[in-house]
């Protein structure tokens, strides 16, 4: 019995070991086979196709066709030959403007960007000039701080020498080498107003750097500053190594110089005052109150180059060229307004479509005011869609276009009956207002503004029960029809950071690779192919988002 035990439990054993290594060998096949699995991919040929453009947009469907007339500048009502409930005709007059104020208004807002313009062009000639003068001064005041630093040793070393012979301490006059910002206090040509400077070598730093300052108001530009302190500077180090200390005697070389050199745009005089403003005999006194005349020499050169690379820095900012640059575009904006403005108050309001004036404001002989309602006229009779559309794709838009608008309960047809000549939606609290009043005009910064839309209507064709007056729509407006150009399916493209990519099938290998396509126009089903793909070129159809390699082999189904 024993004996047929035995046997029994060696079969039941070697069952089980067959079963577990036909198990492990099925996993290990399963798992060459998941190695080794080749995905299957569907091509699509690249072909040729047209492709008619549009721009998306949503906004609310309106209960009939709606024109609302804005008073956009101040005018005064000629006439107004319509009142509320009256029908009118699609291009009857509705009312006329004398625009004959806004001349004064334009003339000013021209002034303004004209001179805007000049001075930003200025501010951008001035910084790159700043720059080229920056790169030369600082090396220059890198090596003079070295050179003022050793005659300061050799200063010391004399004093230190003195002072073991003498009762009394020689005091050295305290030194400035490093770049100070002083307030500029208001000057007067009369010598008994002059600024007063301490009587040392930290004064002389401060009236020099005042000087430039001075100079740098009544130039023109940054080479012409720069000159002119060149000059200045050049006639002051001068005297002093010729041992030349009095002040008037500097004052009147400095200016016998400057008035040789300048051209006739400067105004000696001014140039001579800038000058004369400055009390030489504070300067004076520190240069005589320095033991070595090259060291004062040395700081006078080194404050004046400090004081040049103040003015140069604030002249190479970036932030002052924007900000010229940014109230340029902004008066720019601010003439643009008023000036479309003027031209369609001058053209007067004409009804766009036969309707009904359900809103009028205006009465004859009174200035219009942006405040008011102006003059609205709607078609009872046919639906509408208002969108907002933002500059980049309000001039692709032109009226007449068709449309497709869609609701929740279906698709309609329309075309574009209208669009608004300026841009809405801006706020109120904008450096266009601060343009404005200098013409008198209030609110200019509703006329237009960074961010702002232009109101887009859009008819609704065959209207039904179904579209219902307050509820949004979107809207699909054709821009452009391009045909016989190269096409991807949406389908096929991978949009990634970087940029636009196909699969593109090599038959050769099986093999398809990553490619970096351009686009162009756009449908609601195709790209349009500029760059990377050729008719004639397969491509995976659905590429998968399990791609982890740019090249790989595939199989077609």
């Amino acid at each position: 019995m024993a004996t047929v035990k035995k046997s029994k439990k060696g079969i039941i054993v070697a069952i089980i070991s067959v079963v577990l290594v036909i198990a492990l060998v099925a996993t290990g096949i399963g798992v060459f086979a998941a190695k080794k699995k080749i995905p299957q991919v569907s091509l699509y040929t690249i072909s040729t196709g047209d492709i008619n453009e549009v721009v998306n947009s949503s906004g609310a469907v309106t209960s009939g066709m709606v024109k609302d007339f804005k008073v956009s500048s101040v005018a005064t009502v000629k006439e107004v030959f319509v009142k509320v409930g009256d029908e009118v005709k699609e291009g009857d007059m509705l009312a006329t403007f004398d625009t004959s104020g806004l001349d004064s208004q334009k003339t000013q807002l021209q002034l303004a960007y004209d001179q805007a313009k000049v001075s930003y062009e200025t501010a951008l000639a001035d910084q790159k000039s700043a720059q080229k003068y920056l790169n030369t001064i600082n090396p220059e005041i890198e090596e003079l701080e070295k050179t003022v630093a050793e005659l300061e040793e050799i200063v010391n070393y004399s004093q230190q020498s003195t002072t073991t012979t003498t009762t009394q301490p020689t005091t050295k006059p305290s030194t400035t080498r490093q770049p100070v910002t002083y307030t500029t206090s208001e000057r007067s040509t009369e010598s008994t107003t002059r600024k007063q400077y301490s009587p040392n070598m930290s004064g002389a730093v401060e009236a020099l750097t005042d000087l430039v300052s001075s100079i740098s108001e009544i130039s023109s530009s940054v080479e012409e500053t720069n000159e002119l302190t060149r000059i200045v500077m050049g006639i002051i180090l001068q005297e002093i190594e010729n041992g030349n200390l009095s002040s008037d005697a500097i004052a009147d070389k400095v200016g016998e110089a400057v008035s040789k050199a300048i051209s006739d745009s400067i105004n000696v005089e001014i140039v001579e005052a800038a000058v004369r403003a400055v009390d030489w005999n504070a300067i004076g006194e520190s240069f005589a109150g320095t033991p070595n005349v090259n060291l004062a020499s040395a700081e006078v050169r080194l404050a004046s180059l400090y004081a040049q690379k103040q003015l140069f820095e604030a002249k190479s900012s970036q932030d002052a060229v924007n900000a010229k640059k940014q109230f340029m575009l902004t008066s720019k904006s601010a003439l643009d307004a008023v000036t479309d403005a003027d031209a369609e108050l001058t053209a007067g309001w004409v009804a766009p479509f036969d309707g009904t004036v359900t809103a009028c404001d205006l009465v004859p002989g009174l200035q219009t005011n942006m405040l008011s309602s102006g003059l609205s006229i709607q078609n009872l009779n046919q639906m509408n869609v208002v969108v907002s559309l933002g500059e980049y794709d309000i001039h692709k838009v032109k009226v007449g276009m068709p449309a497709t608008i869609t609701t929740a309960y279906g698709k309609y047809t329309g075309e574009v009956l209208s669009k608004a000549p300026i841009a809405t939606g801006a706020s109120n609290n904008s450096a266009l207002d601060s343009l404005g009043s200098m013409a008198g005009i209030s609110g200019l910064s509703s006329l237009t503004s960074t961010g702002a839309g232009v109101q887009v209507i859009v008819s609704v064709d065959s209207p039904d029960d179904n579209i219902i007056a307050g509820f949004d729509a979107d809207v699909l407006i054709s821009v452009g029809n391009n045909v016989g150009i190269t096409v991807v399916p949406i389908e096929s493209i991978v949009l990634e950071k970087t940029g636009t990519y196909v699969f593109v099938y090599n038959e050769e290998d099986s093999t398809v690779t990553k490619t970096q396509i351009t686009t162009g126009a756009i449908s609601d089903s195709y790209y349009q192919v500029l760059t990377g793909l050729q008719p004639g070129d397969r491509i995976v159809a659905t590429p998968s988002s399990d791609y982890t390699e740019d090249t790989f082999e595939v199989k077609v189904k």
